[in-house]
């Protein structure tokens, strides 16, 4: 049980570290190359910190695990939506009882609610492109949204941002400082589900209980460090932008690469977590227009545990 303790808790000081990181690489890129943070923070952040989700895809891939490959994307919107919501808020309301930031829930503008917009209606064709019908209409789509991602990229790191001195790096070199936050990543989400499935038998936990622990924990934590780093820190646009930026990822590009690579498939629980993820990110469009983020947590968490105990 002790060495479970240690795996956990070093993997949470390894996250908590690549956040640190990632928001340092941030602020450091965009003085750099003159781009606006908030820009930097949509585009470079999430594919950061998304990268072992396209190593777990490449990897299936290749081993002929198509299965896999297409799960480990379906799975990014749904918790996206059903858990990382609900862990940006936690994340606020625990710096804001720590006197740490302002607010309880996170302020945007409601230019935030269109790029979610944008990110989440693409999601909706999927759901009608059958591959044993609509194959090559679902390619020819797929390749659309990989496009059309690059499209975003270009436009969100277009904007230009005052000149200005550009901030230190811990580790100096921004190369090895990218590769120190994708190996803390690595290994702290590799730390963080060994823990917690050590604990799981300490404590008495069926394996039902444990995988509620278990998904949260080792996925949300180590691709959402850096938004809860921002938010955390009440820079409420930053930290929602590293949302949107994974959203945009999450609903374009790598959807879009397994269509086009005609590696998808549109079973039962495949539509079910994709349905959730598009109505909990409308609602959440509608709450962002109100000036809020995160008022759909207890929706998103209601979600997920359904999908749990019902797919």
């Amino acid at each position: 049980m002790l060495t479970a303790v240690a795996e956990l808790a070093g993997g949470v000081v390894l996250t908590v570290a690549a956040g640190l990181l990632v928001e340092q690489l941030v602020y450091y890129l965009g003085a750099r190359f003159r781009r606006s943070t908030a820009g930097v923070a949509t585009v470079v952040a999430p594919i950061i910190t998304s990268s072992p989700e396209l190593a777990v895809f490449l990897i299936a891939l290749l081993e002929g695990e198509a299965g896999v490959a297409w799960g480990s994307i379906v799975a990014q919107p749904f918790m996206a939506s059903t858990v990382v919501y609900p862990a940006v808020v936690l994340a606020a309301l625990s710096s804001w009882a720590l006197r740490r930031r302002a607010t309880r829930l996170p302020h945007v503008h409601r230019r935030t609610a269109m790029p979610l917009l944008a990110f989440t209606l693409p999601l909706i064709p999927v759901l009608f492109l059958h591959p044993e019908r609509h194959g090559l209409y679902g390619r020819l789509y797929g390749a659309s949204l990989v496009f059309a991602y690059f499209l975003y990229a270009r436009a969100a790191l277009g904007k230009e941002a005052e000149a200005g001195g550009s901030p230190r790096l811990y580790l100096k070199n921004p190369a090895l400082q990218i590769a120190a936050s994708l190996a803390a990543l690595y290994l702290g989400g590799e730390w963080l589900v060994r823990g917690v499935a050590g604990l799981g038998p300490a404590l008495g936990l069926d394996d039902v209980a444990l995988a509620v622990v278990l998904v949260p924990v080792a996925t949300v934590l180590p691709e959402s460090v850096a938004s809860l780093v921002f938010v955390a820190r009440g820079k409420d646009d930053e930290g929602i932008g590293v949302v949107v930026g994974e959203k945009a990822l999450y609903g374009t590009f790598y959807p879009g690469l397994a269509m086009a690579a005609g590696v998808y498939s549109l079973g039962p629980a495949v539509v079910a977590a994709l349905t959730i993820a598009i109505v909990i990110s409308l609602l959440e469009v509608a709450a962002i227009w109100r000036g809020y983020f995160g008022l759909t947590a207890p929706l998103g968490l209601a979600g997920y545990v359904w999908y749990l105990y019902h797919i």
